[in-house]
């Protein structure tokens, strides 16, 4: 085959030709590692969570049910019981299944309490999603009605860790949430659902309870011979009437829609993953540019044997394709190179993934990921190669041998515009950053609202039928607080259902004889519970022990909440009905940083809260409450962290041995996780903006360095003819200062466009934000005019009679 000998013989010549330059060779293999390297470790993430099969049969036919939004195109996956119920009208079209929420509650096997993740799921979860069990069977629809016998479905880790993969457990109890449930299957190995868990318990959906809200998620397959069209309008129709209820149509229309549940699964971390993966592509772009630059200028060096190739009869496409030959054995090195820096980088940064897309260990390269790193390395050989080719092979003949020129050429031009794309590229990139930056600076540094050093907190499962009134649960808190304060060098203790940081209870209510409240953030907590966070109190008093459940209800309320609900009444004495029990509000408090899940908080902010002592609370408000949280004891003690823990621990174990506790943190700890994600962006569109920064910086050198070079001659007869060294250096120097001022502006006009797509992911910042523009713009054009200037300063050395002679 002539084509295929033709192709390996330019590949053995351009080999040959690349080590004779191995400084060329290793920056131009190095860059390209780097920037397919980055590429790697992103597509890694972006195959994973966006495109990688879902492990389930036919997963291109489920679907999440979810509720889209005319007018402004929104989409919700939240469900309630009455949309449940209405969809079974559909059930022809699709197989249809709900899921509740995933919680903590304790598990006991051969008197071993341990703290697992349980998932509340519907009859038909595991058929909808076509995986049965390994052992055993599904739950029924008998068992998943009201009142219907306690069961559980095990995962395979928990069967093997906890009953050593004893096949007879089918049809034996277990104790789970401190009441026998009988095991009725075991999932396989790897099953994995929509959310990690260790056992399935029957859900019982209803229109009412939890049901009333949207805390239902509800999957579907669709069935074989119904297209996704037939099945989606169906869903509409059989939603209109339930829509019609929850949104007024004539100003908020809604209908209920199905979503390919991987991209619903992909959820809140799909579009800054897709910003990121644009701004890797952007950096490799940068790269190219590089490059190509690169070959342009050494193509200059090589007109003599261009010239000699053509006048022995070499045609010009021989050439282009002998100097793609070398770009794609480049590209070759640096794609191989690259992949083996994206596998690293996916493990070295595996946490920060994990924090900012919800993916960890399990991420890994796979033959989606090399074949779209291997299209990529083809893809950047022809960006890079094909311009400095097709310039090279348009040689003057007379030129390359000995003819030349005073002035600069034409051929510079199109390195220019390169460079000054890659300029303005890196200031997109700089300015998406700087807002990401920015965010998180402003989330690290609010003000707490409470003292964190030296608190250790620990959460526990109450959703356990031995704390099923409220006695049992304020004994439990009374005996173990009671026990943690006797410790020495604990300071004080308590307990609060959430902690700062974490999302909180949303509750209403409203004021009596006033308006209402349409909603708040909720917690109980015990007495100190304010004395142990150092929460500053604003006016009026804290919890004691008189505020018993025999006492008048009552309740404290935060700066936020005043501000909001009582700014023009002094809410001190103020009533306030909250679950049906009016409260006198006793105190104010200053505001602590919380996930509130409603307003324009932020991630993490200070809206409107009150607290209510634990000892008030009803058995059916804790029943509630503990099916979705759990809560935590917080201790402040002079002893170092793991000590308190295994005091909190013992303490605990002393009240209640069947009582694991599921995590311990310090208040350090909760806030980083409640920013992580916010973090995690920000570090990850940061290096890529560094990175493209650095490309930039050496673009620029590298057409200065290579426009001096070439224009050594000129600038000799510069100086001969009485020009200071200084005007020569400005006249070296000022086209790569005007590209840099060029490249600059239209960097920030192109930033400004595209900064619209980061609106959901900034807070408290404006995605126009004039300082984060200024900077970014200064950074880049700073670092132009330092990458132009270096390279220009070996003028002050030229000495014009040798730079005459030489030519």
């Amino acid at each position: 085959m002539p084509h295929l000998d033709a192709f390996w013989r330019d590949l053995r010549h351009a080999a040959r030709v690349l080590l004779r330059s191995p400084l060329f060779t290793l920056s131009a293999v190095l860059t390209l590692a780097l920037c397919i390297g980055a590429n790697t470790a992103i597509y890694t993430v972006v195959d994973h969570v966006l495109f990688k099969p879902l492990p389930y049969p036919e997963p291109d036919r489920l679907a999440a049910v979810i509720t889209h939004f005319d007018r402004t195109g929104d989409e919700d996956g939240g469900q309630t019981g009455s949309a449940w119920l209405a969809l079974h009208d559909a059930s022809s079209a699709v197989d249809l299944a709900v899921i509740g929420g995933t919680m903590g509650v304790n598990f006991v096997s051969h008197d071993q309490a341990e703290y697992v993740k349980q998932q509340r799921v519907s009859a038909g979860f595991f058929r909808v999603l076509g995986v049965p069990p390994l052992v055993g069977r599904e739950i029924t629809e008998d068992e998943d009605r009201p009142g219907g016998p306690a069961v559980v479905v095990l995962s395979h880790a928990l069967w093997a860790r906890a009953l050593n993969s004893d096949r007879d457990i089918i049809g034996r109890a277990v104790i789970l949430r401190g009441e026998p449930y009988t095991v009725v299957g075991v999932m396989p190995e790897h099953f994995l659902g929509n959310a990690a868990a260790d056992v399935w318990t029957p859900l019982r959906p209803s229109p009412r309870g939890e049901g009333e809200g949207q805390n239902y998620e509800i999957i579907a397959r669709v069935k074989p011979g119904v297209s996704w069209t037939e099945a989606d309008s169906r869903v509409a129709a059989a939603g209109d009437r339930v829509m019609r209820d929850l949104y007024d149509p004539a100003k908020n229309p809604a209908h209920e829609r199905l979503m390919p549940l991987q991209r619903a699964q992909a959820g809140e971390a799909r579009e800054p993953l897709l910003i990121l993966w644009t701004a890797v592509g952007a950096v490799l772009l940068i790269g190219c540019v590089n490059i190509a630059g690169l070959l342009i200028a050494r193509s200059a060096g090589r007109a003599p044997e261009m010239a000699t190739r053509m006048a022995l009869g070499g045609g010009r496409a021989a050439i282009v394709r002998q100097l793609l030959s070398e770009s794609l054995l480049l590209a070759m090195l640096g794609g191989a190179a690259g992949i083996a820096l994206g596998y690293v980088g996916v493990q070295v940064f595996s946490s920060v993934l994990q924090d900012a897309f919800g993916v960890g260990k399990d991420v890994a390269l796979n033959g989606r990921v090399l074949a779209a790193t291997a299209a990529a390395s083809f893809a950047t050989s022809v960006a890079f190669g094909l311009l400095p080719a097709f310039q090279a092979s348009r040689v003057d003949l007379r030129a390359a041998m000995g003819v030349t020129s005073v002035a600069g050429t034409a051929h510079r031009w199109p390195r220019r515009l390169m460079v000054g794309a890659e300029v303005a590229l890196g200031v997109v990139l700089l300015v998406g950053a700087g807002l990401l930056l920015k965010t998180f600076d402003r989330l690290m540094h609010q003000r707490p609202g409470f003292d964190s050093t030296h608190v250790m907190s620990a959460t526990l499962s109450l959703q356990d039928a031995r704390y099923a009134t409220a006695e049992r649960v304020n004994q439990l808190f009374d005996r173990s607080l009671e026990g943690m304060r006797g410790t020495p060098g604990v300071e004080s203790a308590a307990v609060a259902l959430t902690l700062p940081y974490e999302r909180a209870l949303n509750m209403g209510g409203r004021f009596v004889g006033g308006k209402t409240i349409p909603i708040m953030n909720l917690t109980y907590v015990t007495s100190g519970y304010f004395d142990t966070l150092r929460i500053p109190i604003q006016r009026g008093r804290v919890f004691t022990e008189a505020d018993s459940a025999n006492a008048a209800p009552v309740m404290i309320v935060n700066l936020a909440f005043v501000k909001r609900y009582s700014k023009d009444e002094d809410p001190i004495g103020r009533q306030a009905v909250i679950g049906g029990v009016p409260r006198t509000i006793v105190g104010v408090v200053d505001d602590i940083q919380q996930k509130s899940g409603w307003g324009n908080f932020g991630p993490v902010g200070a809206a409107p809260a009150g607290y209510t002592p634990a000892a008030q609370m009803q058995a059916g408000f804790f029943r509630m409450v503990h099916t979705w949280f759990s809560p935590s004891w917080i201790v402040r003690s002079a002893a170092g962290e793991a000590a308190v823990a295994v005091d909190m621990q013992r303490v605990v174990q002393r009240v209640d041995p069947l009582l694991p506790f599921a995590k311990f943190r310090t208040l350090e700890s909760v806030r980083n996780d409640a920013v992580a994600g916010e973090r995690a962006r920000a570090t990850l569109l940061g290096s890529l903006a560094l990175l493209a920064l650095l490309l930039s910086a050496v673009g620029i050198y590298g057409l200065v360095a290579n426009s001096v070079a070439e224009r050594t001659r000129e600038l000799g007869i510069r100086i001969a003819l009485g020009a200071t060294p200084l005007q020569t250096l400005i006249v070296a120097a000022a086209p790569g200062v005007v590209l840099g001022a060029v490249g600059v502006a239209i960097g920030l006009v192109g930033a400004r466009a595209g900064a619209r797509v980061m609106q959901s992911l900034v807070w408290n910042v404006s995605v126009g934000d004039p300082a984060t523009f200024a900077l970014a713009a200064g950074v880049v054009f700073v670092v132009a005019v330092v990458a132009t200037i270096a390279p220009s300063l070996s003028i002050l050395r030229l000495d014009p009679v040798r730079a005459l002679r030489q030519s």
